[in-house]
């Protein structure tokens, strides 16, 4: 799914009355006739008393269609700010249509306040995508008192006020969900942002896009990753499905190396063979019988390269430590590998602390940092927002796909292109669920997918697995071996 950028959205609404022969009028009734839908199949709005703010724009008029749609099934109100502002003609319209059973309070701050334990349900419709800059002034005031209200609070499209950067000081409304149109926004996805958006629903309202779309950013759901999944045919065999070479593991940390091993066998791979130390031959010969072993002469370190010629792809960096010597072995696989690359763990570690290293990454290799470790390899500092500019720019800058772990998280590609993921979830933040996303890449790589296709797959199946771990347990319980016990159904989801 294609994000729009904001200029974009304006043009998607033209195309769309343009194409379809319909008035902004009516296409504001199908967007507000969505979001009632959605909100009764997510609220019982029965016996609620259901409060919308309206602002002056489009997002009122929304907001003002939408109560006229709920009034027959429950006890709703219209409050509009008592401020001098010109409204938009789709939302004087909406206005008017209002039946006498809403009621309309034109009211102050303080008057909104006196609403508060009277209110069930309050819906934010004041400020939609067409703000670009923090809300000042009077108007600020009534958004502080609704960020007070009790009970369940949602909002139409965007929370008002709400930016891709909060300046210091800055506020907008607290959301408990989000019923946004056509796809998410970018600021949904910043850590700094989760006060305002704890969940959101995105509502297709048949948008006609712009084409071609100037914007580089997509969101990724199971309709863009079947297509890319690959058949298996009936007289395959093992050497159809590619060579992994994992490189992982030192003493104390064969852990991860098994979780990354057992994720490479998982994604499909026909043969796996680990890299390890001498310390670790007897554990992966016992934790993962079905992988080859090739034993480094060093008995608690990595300290050579295995002939390379046979693999499809190599993943180097769980538990490998941070030796010079394993430093070394991995600057010698960088310039030495003519297959594709995945560099995670350690491996990016090492190369933080070596960066004159990072021109020598093969194009195309795939790096998998959480935000920190990216902090370290970029040399950045900054916000959300930031970071962000900064993985895309790192990608292109050195040819590589970017993974930055996390919620929702971002892949960015040598072209400028990035994805975030819509799977996953808090319960898979332990040590451990990484070295499975490292392992699932490499097979996927070994297999002829492509960097990207890997990546995209990779990632999107890593959470799906990992949402199907925490609906039988729990977030909290869930362990990375747990993604590895459901990457089957995780699969069997996407066949379906």
């Amino acid at each position: 799914m294609r994000i729009l950028l904001p200029e974009e959205v304006a043009i998607a609404d033209r195309l769309t009355c343009e194409g379809q022969g319909i008035s902004s009028l009516e296409l504001m009734e199908r967007a507000a006739l969505a979001l009632s839908e959605a909100i009764r199949q997510r609220f019982p709005l029965a016996m609620q008393r259901v409060l919308v703010v309206c602002g002056p724009g489009n997002n009122g008029g929304d907001g003002l269609a939408l109560a006229r749609i709920l009034s027959p099934i429950c006890q709703i109100s219209v409050f509009l700010p008592k401020l001098e502002w010109t409204c938009s003609p789709d939302r004087i319209e909406n206005l008017r249509r209002l039946p006498e059973s809403v009621q309309i309070i034109h009211g102050t701050p303080e008057e909104l306040a006196v609403l508060n334990p009277e209110t069930d349900l309050l819906i934010d419709a004041v400020f939609g995508s067409g703000i670009n800059r923090p809300i000042e002034g009077p108007v600020r005031e009534f958004i502080i008192e609704m960020n007070k209200f009790t009970y369940s609070r949602i909002a139409v499209d965007l929370p008002s006020g709400l930016l891709n950067e909060m300046p210091e000081g800055s506020i907008a409304f607290m959301a408990d969900h989000v019923f946004t149109f056509h796809s998410p926004k970018p600021a949904f996805f910043l850590p700094s942002s989760e006060q305002y958006v704890k969940d959101f629903s995105v509502l297709d309202i048949g948008l006609i896009l712009p084409e071609p779309s100037s914007s580089p950013r997509f969101y990724l759901e199971a309709s863009d990753i079947k297509p890319i999944i690959k058949k298996r045919q009936r007289f395959s065999h093992k050497g159809s499905f590619g060579h992994g070479l994992l490189i992982a593991g030192s003493e104390g940390k064969m852990g991860a190396a098994i979780l990354a091993a057992k994720g490479m066998l998982r994604s499909g791979v026909g043969l796996v063979s680990v890299m390890s130390p001498a310390c670790g031959r007897d554990v992966l010969q016992i934790a993962v019988p079905e992988a080859l072993v090739i034993v480094d002469r060093e008995p608690f370190t990595i300290s050579s390269l295995p002939p390379l010629e046979i693999f499809k792809a190599i993943a180097i960096g769980p538990g490998i430590g941070q030796s010079a010597e394993t430093g070394n072995v991995l600057f010698e696989l960088l310039e030495k590998s003519q297959v594709p690359l995945v560099l995670d763990a350690d491996a990016l570690n090492l190369l933080a602390a070596n960066p004159q290293n990072l021109a020598k990454i093969p194009f195309g290799s795939i790096l998998t940092p959480h935000p920190k470790e990216f902090s370290r390899i970029a040399s950045f500092s900054g916000s959300d927002y930031e970071r962000e500019k900064a993985a895309r720019k790192f990608a292109m800058d050195f040819g590589v796909y970017l993974i930055l772990k996390g919620a929702f998280t971002l892949i960015c590609s040598p072209d400028g292109e990035i994805w975030n993921n819509s799977t996953g979830n808090p319960g898979m933040a332990k040590g451990g669920s990484g070295d499975v996303l490292t392992g699932i890449l490499g097979g996927l790589l070994a297999q002829g997918y492509s960097a990207l296709e890997s990546c995209l797959l990779g990632v999107y199946l890593h959470g799906l697995a990992g949402d199907l771990a925490a609906e039988k347990m729990g977030q909290q319980a869930v362990l990375p071996s747990h993604l590895l016990d459901c990457l089957g159904d995780a699969w069997k989801s996407l066949a379906s």
